[in-house]
């Protein structure tokens, strides 16, 4: 029957059905889509890195091309301009470029650059000085000063075979804070606390900077480190803690030889404004005692004012006589200081020498000592002495200012 005849086919066909391969359902492994998917980031990070720096690379190009315009034109500035506007222009790009620009004290700056220019001509005695640092020297030459109270003298100084830029200590005032501290005469001064850090005096600059960092402010502690000789031929090194203060310089003391009381020994520590009255004082109190014969100890005087020395010495040569005489470098005398009458008001005042005081002292049998730091005016002093009268020079040879 057609029924069966169908069913029959039906079983052939579920028969050969059951003998083929089964057809299977494809899956994917988690650590291969895992892997799929770092790949697929990886390569847009890649294409999205790769479009950034082209980017960035247009972007410098832009920025170095708008800073060599920059240069370009202040080059051409230059060109056009003076020695000095290369300064301006100096400024200008860091004012514009530097990272620091917003912490720029701009007057603070130029003093540095002008310590800069003075320093560069190779000039040693050549500084520069702010006015306040005018004003403390000012102060100082007036014979009136705060800060510690001492004379020093820049010197080269070798310990353990390192060397050293020390203040060799030539005086203490009396009744100073230097006095009062144990600093005495023959100290080395080699580091000064800044900050709460020690440092040479060359990290602070020189001698110029480092002075005016040990004066500091009235009623501040200076704190020094000195090398002191440890009476076995070396030297230890020795920390003062010093008030800062006021004193008042005596630049002139003096005293009878214990020895043969002819003998006058007049020490004269510095040439301050107030050293020429101090001066003919120390000179008329010896003669009051009878001395004939004076010493002038001029060791260790770093030297001083001119007024000073012009007075000191007009006491001491006949009127007229050339003290020293300034010659530019092509050979022109450009000053010249003779002894001499002159009057002065003010802080100068005690420089002033009367027409009857001028070669007071002309007559005096003298002998000057001198040693390697006898400088500058103290210098002057010595050589109008031994020009004009002769006198012997016992010692060592001076400093060389």
């Amino acid at each position: 029957m057609n029924y069966n005849d169908n069913n029959k086919n039906t079983q052939i066909n579920l028969s050969q059905n059951s003998n083929a391969t089964p057809k299977q359902e494809w899956r994917c492994p988690v650590s291969v889509l895992l892997a799929l998917l770092s790949i697929a980031i990886v390569a847009t990070m890649l294409c999205t890195f790769n479009i950034a720096s082209k980017w960035i690379r247009a972007q410098d190009s832009v920025i170095i091309e708008e800073q060599q315009q920059t240069i370009d034109e202040l080059l051409q500035v230059l060109q056009e301009q003076g020695d000095f506007e290369k300064l301006q222009v100096l400024a200008n790009l860091l004012q514009r470029y530097s990272y620091y620009s917003n912490e720029f004290d701009q007057e603070e700056m130029l003093d540095e650059v002008m310590r800069a220019y003075a320093q560069a001509t190779g000039d040693k005695y050549a500084a520069y000085y702010t006015e306040e640092e005018y004003a403390e020297i000012r102060s100082d030459n007036a014979g009136e000063g705060f800060g510690i109270g001492v004379n020093v003298v820049q010197e080269s100084f070798t310990v353990n075979g390192k060397d050293y830029l020390t203040f060799y200590v030539a005086k203490v005032f009396k009744d100073s804070p230097a006095a009062g501290s144990g600093l005495r005469i023959g100290d080395r001064v080699y580091a000064i606390e800044v900050d709460g850090e020690y440092k040479s005096i060359e990290q602070l600059g020189g001698y110029t900077n480092a002075l005016s960092v040990i004066r500091g402010e009235l009623g501040t502690t200076a704190k020094l480190r000195v090398f002191r000789e440890d009476g076995s031929g070396g030297y230890t090194s020795v920390e003062f803690s010093i008030l800062r203060g006021t004193y008042t310089t005596e630049s002139v003391s003096y005293r009878v030889s214990e020895t043969d009381a002819s003998v006058g020994i007049v020490h004269i520590s510095e040439f301050d404004l107030q050293t020429p009255l101090q001066f003919k004082q120390a000179v008329l109190a010896l003669q009051a005692q009878n001395v004939e014969h004076f010493i002038f100890d001029v060791r260790n005087n770093p030297g001083g004012d001119l007024q000073s020395i012009k007075a000191v010495l007009s006491y001491l040569l006949n009127d007229g006589d050339l003290i020293l005489s300034a010659i530019d470098n092509n050979g022109n005398r450009v000053l010249s200081v003779y002894a001499e009458a002159e009057t002065y008001t003010g802080s100068a005042e005690g420089c002033s020498v009367l027409p009857e005081e001028v070669g007071m002292f002309a007559g005096l049998d003298i002998v000057v000592l001198c040693n390697g730091n006898t400088a500058s005016a103290a210098e002057v002093f010595t050589a109008s002495l031994r020009d004009h009268k002769n006198a012997p020079i016992i010692g060592e040879t001076t400093y060389g200012k």
